[in-house]
């Protein structure tokens, strides 16, 4: 990977494996990590907070380091992180079913749990309005990275030393590279990775360590830019609505019981199918996504998450927002 090569002249790092050169210009070579003691967690049960502070330490240091390098080579980061033109509009309708299917199957689960009416009347109204779709469409970030796009437990591997602790982490797989606010990836990483017993009693003090991290990063690589907490906090709110999307699109195929099927759950055709024959749908019967979605639901709730997108829903400027990434 060229930002790879690039940052390592700029400072040494092993938050990702290592690569190798290869004759095959299509063929990559990397560390066989397993060697070196790392292995996958299980998805299923989510990241204590030993684990979320590893992941965050080491994903804001990338982030810092593609700071650093788009200002020696923007080209090269805008590239990796650019969408392709020729499948705008492609990508527009698989964002709408996306969309639509999330929605339509949260609304179905949460229907008959009164408890969680203002999370279903707010996934109603995005349901069956598209005027309110305005709320998806984000503000310029206070700073741009390059950011690994999935970052979910699969994504990752950890080393632990012979007590059983958690002492090193690699980020791994880099196909759905986005140039886009860090923050964003964060806020992902907590919401589809992080075991909610952490969100319930550490968030705050992991909002404060990708600040600091990020911030140390930032100043040991040259770079004047900085991430204030209040401007994290100010960030979180503005990507509430996309937190709600995540909740009900990303969390069920995190969370599934068994192998991900994308290619399966958002066909051209699914809006065609009976709610309860979709695949997707199917993923909110699971055992472990009933394990914890009630819980990430009164966690989103309890961060102001879905009050703050129905106040963004009063204004009534329409567009479908064409930079979304889901």
């Amino acid at each position: 990977n060229e930002f790879i090569s690039e940052a390592r002249k700029l400072c040494k790092f092993n938050i990702v494996p290592k690569h190798y050169k290869s004759s095959n210009t299509n063929c990559l070579i990397l560390e066989d990590l397993s060697v070196s003691g790392f292995q996958m967690v299980d998805r299923h049960k989510l990241l204590d907070l030993n684990h979320c502070q590893l992941y965050i330490k080491a994903s804001s240091k990338l982030h810092a380091l593609s700071v650093a390098v788009h200002k020696r080579k923007p080209e090269l980061i805008e590239s990796l992180g650019a969408d392709n033109p020729a499948l705008a509009e492609s990508n527009m309708q698989m964002f709408i079913v996306i969309l639509k299917c999330s929605l339509e199957s949260m609304s179905a689960f949460l229907e008959d749990k009164p408890k969680y009416k203002e999370c279903l009347d707010v996934i109603k109204e995005l349901r069956d309005n598209q005027t309110s779709w305005h709320v998806f469409q984000k503000e310029t970030p206070q700073v741009k990275a390059l950011t690994q796009g999935d970052p979910w437990c699969t994504n990752m591997m950890f080393k632990y030393n012979s007590a059983g602790e958690v002492v090193d982490v690699k980020l791994i797989d880099f196909q759905t590279l986005k140039f886009i606010s860090p923050v964003e990836e964060f806020l992902t990483f907590i919401l589809a990775s992080a075991h909610p017993s952490v969100k319930e009693t550490s968030l705050d003090d992991l909002y404060h360590l990708y600040c600091d991290s990020l911030n140390e990063n930032l100043e040991q690589l040259g770079c004047p830019e900085r991430l204030s907490y209040e401007a994290l906090k100010t960030e979180v709110a503005s990507l509430s609505p996309l937190m709600i999307l995540h909740a009900c699109m990303l969390v069920p195929i995190v969370l599934a019981d068994g192998p991900a099927d994308f290619g399966n759950y958002f066909s051209n055709d699914v809006l065609n199918e009976p709610l309860k024959e979709r695949a997707f749908h199917k993923l909110y019967e699971g055992k472990h996504f009933n394990q914890y979605i009630l819980q990430i639901l009164d966690q989103l709730v309890k961060q102001s998450v879905f009050s703050t997108t129905k106040e963004r829903m009063k204004n009534s400027c329409y567009y479908i927002p064409t930079n979304i990434s889901s």
